[in-house]
């Protein structure tokens, strides 16, 4: 178990809170995910590199409909988005870490 949890709220038209997504663990499956679309993303244009990152989340919580997701705070998924690359990116460096 993580942490701390990676969560994205979704909120409606007069910023209530319609759903919450939260996920206590960072499956392994994510990590090559993760590093499979750091490397899709170079040289793509901003709108792919959006579609791309909506369709990881998707991923990460597989009941975030397309529809949810567009009602999405982008500082939230933006923000969800860091979370997991930063938690991807301390498993490297934990490693070598452990090894000195």
């Amino acid at each position: 178990v993580m942490n701390s949890s990676i969560n994205l709220k979704i909120y409606d038209q007069s910023d209530e809170i319609i759903a919450e997504f939260e996920e206590k663990r960072l499956r392994w499956g994510l990590v090559e995910d993760v590093v499979d679309l750091s490397e899709q993303l170079e040289g793509q244009s901003e709108r792919e590199a959006y579609v791309a990152m909506g369709s990881f989340l998707q991923r990460v919580f597989p009941s975030l409909t397309h529809e949810l997701l567009r009602q999405a705070d982008v500082h939230d998924v933006k923000q969800c988005f860091n979370q997991i690359i930063t938690l991807v990116q301390s498993i490297g460096d934990t490693s070598q870490k452990k090894e000195d």
